[in-house]
């Protein structure tokens, strides 16, 4: 499978999954065609924004240069921390994303974690069970 298509299979658990830090951009100043963008990416508003650009402008490279840039994108990420983004492309270790059932439940369910936080403490020792039969 080529790396655009890679991309544009996992798009939108890419989307959520990446983060554009400044670790992550910066890496990025050193890979071929990205570099000349990352400007344009840098430049979006949002986090989200961002990255929705960053991965346009992954499935922009043109075919003989897609595993050049690929090799550049993947060091990039393990460079800033996100082993379990880069081996969405190039398994490595044992770290993935949270697959989108687990995001889904997360999302639904992050309101009422909040319940069981205590923001100076952290977690209260809780039955897991409570939020279940709760939500």
């Amino acid at each position: 499978m080529t790396p655009n298509q890679i991309t544009e299979d996992n798009f939108s658990s890419l989307l959520r999954s990446i983060d554009p830090s400044f670790h992550l951009l910066g890496g990025l100043r050193s890979v071929p065609f990205v570099k000349d963008r990352i400007f344009v990416i840098d430049q979006q508003p949002t986090d989200d924004q961002k990255i929705y650009e960053l991965l346009n402008v992954l499935l922009q490279v043109p075919d003989y240069i897609q595993q050049r840039v690929m090799n550049g994108f993947i060091s990039a990420l393990r460079s800033s921390g996100q082993d379990h983004v880069a081996n969405v492309f190039r398994r490595k270790n044992d770290k993935i994303i949270m697959s989108d059932k687990h995001y889904q439940l997360l999302s639904m369910k992050r309101p009422g974690i909040g319940n069981f936080m205590n923001p100076r403490d952290g977690f209260f020792h809780a039955d897991i069970s409570q939020i279940s039969e709760k939500y």
